[in-house]
């Protein structure tokens, strides 16, 4: 991309732009994937059963909800500069607000930080497609592989606080690094110049609530992020009551996951040169159903390493592809659909992570709860079959 467009760009160069953006990108994997590693020091800090501290991803992707239903008006009034200043300060306050000792309180700055979290997640992705041109896969592509950064480094950076004692401490300092990024991005101007479309030879067609596609897509939206969320975000909790097995290292277990992600979403270029892209689809949630099932009868802390890091490269491919076939299919009016899209995503991101901790309290094991994500899988792979009509890439 050059510098002409961007009206900052003789001023901070884009350089300096592209670098902070990616940078919060880090930060914004950070914030994602907290909750996985700290959820069962929460749970402990006012005894709560694994339904109840379900209640904690619920409040998180419910604001991720509310953050992306927001986002269409803010971007349309404010611009992305403005709306990300917006998402990092809700941000910096919600994590801040995990230091109180309020379990109410809490769970609404969860909700705080989730809302922040709609506004940039969402908002950065569509920055970087505007921006890019021609080059947009490949800028997407780093812009995951950032933010996969942020979400392995996570779980470890929790384990060496937490173990030090200064767990308060870190929550602190990444509410303090997102206040930081909202007052950079503030300095800087990064919107885009208006560009003509003169790109997508895909036809235009409109979202019809009823077509099989539409159908298909939404639902493989929806579960895609639950299985995702809830792989990710209940896997310390297992590693920890399998005690000794385990050892100090259960704060780790969500990194293996975040691991096998990020290196199947690296590979997965050099893949798709030899593999169809829909015999790749099926194969990734073949593998990421299997070991994801697997998790019932993990008996270490090494088969469960195993699994989610078998888990995460499976899955590592499925929200690219479902993103490319719905610009494919769409077209034009593909940036509209993708808000419906995301609301989807994030609703399945609430409802299958608290649906394993539900079905956890009922049946008295998370092994039986962690079902929930087997179960979706197989569901994803059904929805495929829905999935025939697809514009060409």
């Amino acid at each position: 991309m050059s510098e002409d467009k961007f009206p900052a760009a003789k001023q901070f160069g884009i350089n300096k732009t592209s670098a902070l953006i990616y940078s919060s990108f880090v930060l914004a994997g950070v914030v994602t994937t907290l909750l996985g590693p700290i959820l069962p020091l929460l749970a402990a800090r006012w005894t709560l059963t694994d339904e109840r501290a379900g209640l904690f991803f619920t409040f998180q992707f419910f604001g991720n909800l509310a953050g992306i239903a927001s986002l269409g008006t803010l971007l349309t009034r404010r611009g992305y500069g403005q709306t990300f200043v917006l998402g990092f300060a809700f941000i910096a306050a919600g994590i801040a607000g995990l230091n109180l000792s309020n379990e109410f309180a809490c769970l609404f700055c969860t909700g705080v930080f989730g809302f922040g979290l709609g506004l940039v997640l969402s908002g950065i992705n569509l920055w970087t497609a505007e921006v890019s041109g021609a080059r947009r896969t490949a800028a997407l592509s780093i812009l995951n592989v950032a933010w996969g950064t942020g979400a392995i480094a996570c779980p470890a950076l929790v384990l060496v606080a937490h173990q030090a004692g200064h767990l308060g401490i870190l929550i602190f300092g990444i509410a303090g690094l997102s206040a930081l990024t909202a007052i950079a991005i503030a300095a800087m101007s990064i919107e885009p110049y208006e560009r003509v479309n003169v790109e997508s030879k895909a036809p235009e067609r409109g979202l019809r609530i009823g077509n099989k596609f539409t159908v298909a897509l939404g639902g493989l939206f929806f579960l895609y992020i639950g299985t995702e969320g809830s792989v990710g975000g209940w896997t310390a909790s297992l590693a920890k009551r399998m005690g000794s097995a385990s050892g100090n290292l259960w704060e780790l277990a969500p990194m293996f996951f975040w691991a096998g992600l990020l290196a199947g979403r690296g590979l997965a270029p050099v893949i798709l040169r030899r593999v169809a892209e829909r015999s790749l689809f099926v194969t990734g949630l073949i593998l990421a159903g299997s070991f994801s099932g697997a998790l019932f009868w993990a008996t270490s802390f090494r088969g469960i390493a195993i699994c989610v890091t078998a888990s995460g490269l499976g899955l590592s491919c499925i929200y690219p592809l479902i993103i490319s076939w719905m610009v494919g299919h769409f077209g034009a009016k593909a940036k509209h659909t993708a808000s419906i899209m995301f609301a989807l995503a994030s609703v399945g991101g609430a409802i299958l992570p608290a649906l394993v901790g539900f079905t956890s309290t009922q049946t008295r094991s998370l092994r039986a709860g962690l079902l929930v994500p087997f179960a979706a899988c197989v569901l994803m792979l059904g929805l495929s079959i829905m999935l025939r009509e697809r514009a060409a890439d």
